[in-house]
């Protein structure tokens, strides 16, 4: 980020979003590093949830709409429908440290249930939802860039603004490269 702070960087584009994105695997947090390795080495980011597996398409199936929570739904149009290129995205682990800030480049994701987090034939799996057109602005160690304050967010997925997420917007935002 040249020396800029991450809220420079936002002021620089005239951005006036961003979105923060837990790197989570359900309950099993062991996976997190191998996930890390895996985002890094490729250049993705990703999403799944066991009652989507198939390429995100509304309207969902009678049967979908059932079995999928509101807050999933809510989760899959943010990543499929409502990121754009040029759009930055913050990665966390947990609520305590961030491990990187990626760049959207490419307006597409993708689907691929071959590398689907619920295919245990595959070791590399990954999320079978993903962006792997990225740039990754900013990564971090494993052990991340510790925040000056914690953070409440218990979601998968957020868009932040100024207005309406004041305190992650001043705490990310001043991330210092």
């Amino acid at each position: 980020m040249n020396g800029r702070t991450f809220g420079e960087l936002l002021a620089s584009e005239h951005k006036d979003h961003f979105y923060m994105m837990h790197l989570s695997y359900g309950s099993d947090k062991t996976q997190r590093k191998r996930l890390w390795k895996y985002a890094i080495a490729n250049n993705t980011i990703g999403l799944d949830w066991h009652t989507i597996k198939r390429k995100w398409e509304a309207p969902l199936s009678k049967e979908e709409l059932e079995n999928t929570s509101q807050f999933w739904i809510r989760q899959f149009k943010r990543f499929c429908e409502e990121m754009h290129v040029g759009d930055y995205v913050v990665i966390l682990n947990g609520t305590y440290s961030v491990l990187g800030i990626a760049k959207i480049t490419e307006p597409n994701y993708e689907y691929d249930s071959n590398i689907s987090s619920y295919n245990e034939a595959n070791p590399a799996r990954f999320f079978d939802h993903f962006r792997d057109k990225i740039e990754w602005v900013k990564q971090f160690l494993w052990d991340g860039c510790v925040l000056s304050e914690q953070l409440t967010f218990d979601g998968t997925l957020d868009r932040v603004t100024p207005r309406t997420h004041s305190h992650r917007w001043r705490i990310l935002t001043m991330i210092d490269p």
